[in-house]
């Protein structure tokens, strides 16, 4: 199980990756609270699994990523792991200089034939 901590500490972590790009990832409340240590995540969904995707995420697709606008919805598909994460985009101001990207991870399964209604998708 993974606990509540144990995702800031991630989040942190992956936002850290990110500071220079001016994004950041946001785990929900449903994320959070209701849906990474669901039952119906068969096996388990394991703190070292996303960081590995939020590693590769950062490799692979930070640019594409950063090329979506404000209200934009993505998922995140692990082929390995069969995990998959919508999030949405929320662009905001953040001084008078500029602009953050936040991208909000809505929810997390582990569902193999799950389809995304998205028509962006990140693989990874």
């Amino acid at each position: 199980m993974i606990t509540e901590g144990e995702l800031r500490t991630l989040e942190d972590s992956v936002n850290a990756m990110l500071y220079d790009d001016n994004m950041s990832f946001k785990l929900s409340v449903h994320f959070t609270r209701d849906r990474v240590n669901d039952k119906r995540n068969d096996p388990m969904i394991k703190l070292r699994e996303l960081q590995s995707i939020f590693n590769r995420i950062n490799a692979l697709h930070k640019s594409r990523i950063a090329a979506l606008k404000h209200n934009d919805t993505f998922n995140i598909r692990c082929v390995t792991s069969h995990i998959n994460m919508p999030c949405a985009v929320n662009k905001k101001s953040v001084n008078i200089n500029g602009r953050h990207q936040e991208n909000i991870v809505i929810t997390i399964m582990r569902k193999k034939t799950w389809v995304s209604k998205d028509p962006v998708e990140f693989v990874v």
